[in-house]
C-alpha cells in the first residue's frame, strides 16, 4: 500500500468525527469565520519545514488556505473549528493527485467524511460534498 493511500483515510477519519462533533451545537448559534484551529506547524508552513506564525486566535493561515476554506464555508460546509484538519485533508488530495490518484479514487477515500458532512444537511448529497471539498484543493491547495 503506498503512502497516499494511506494519508487520507487517516485524515478523512479525523476530520470525519471533528465534523460530526463540531455540528451538535444549537442551530441559532452564530459561527465566528474568524475562528483559527489551536495548532502550530500545519499545512503549507509544516510543508516548509517550518512553524506556522501563531495569533491570539491560532496559527495564521496563508492566502490559499484561507482561500481553501473561504470557498467551503462559501459552499455551507462547516470549517471554523477544524480549519487545520479541514486543510491537511486539502493538502492530502493534492498529495493523491500528484501521485497518480483519479478523482473517483480520492471521492471513495472521502467518503466517510463527505457522507458525515452530507447527513448534517439534507440539500447536500455525498459526492456534491466531496466533489467540493477537492475542488477547492485543486483552485488553492495544489501548485
Amino acid at each position: 500500500m503506498s503512502d497516499h493511500a494511506v494519508r487520507i483515510p487517516a485524515a478523512v477519519a479525523l476530520c470525519a468525527v471533528l465534523a460530526v462533533g463540531g455540528g451538535c451545537g444549537p442551530a441559532e448559534e452564530a459561527t465566528d469565520r474568524t475562528v483559527r484551529a489551536e495548532t502550530t506547524g500545519q499545512g503549507a508552513e509544516a510543508e516548509a519545514g517550518g512553524p506556522a506564525a501563531v495569533g491570539p486566535r491560532g496559527p495564521a493561515r496563508n492566502g490559499s488556505e484561507q482561500d481553501f476554506l473561504d470557498d467551503l464555508t462559501a459552499f455551507g460546509l462547516p470549517t471554523e473549528m477544524t480549519a487545520a484538519t479541514t486543510v491537511e485533508v486539502g493538502i492530502g488530495i493534492c498529495r493523491s493527485i500528484s501521485d497518480g490518484s483519479d478523482t473517483e479514487t480520492i471521492l471513495d477515500h472521502l467518503r466517510p467524511l463527505t457522507s458525515a458532512i452530507a447527513a448534517q444537511d439534507p440539500e447536500r448529497d455525498t459526492a456534491e460534498v466531496g466533489r467540493a471539498i477537492i475542488d477547492a484543493s485543486r483552485a488553492h491547495l495544489c501548485g
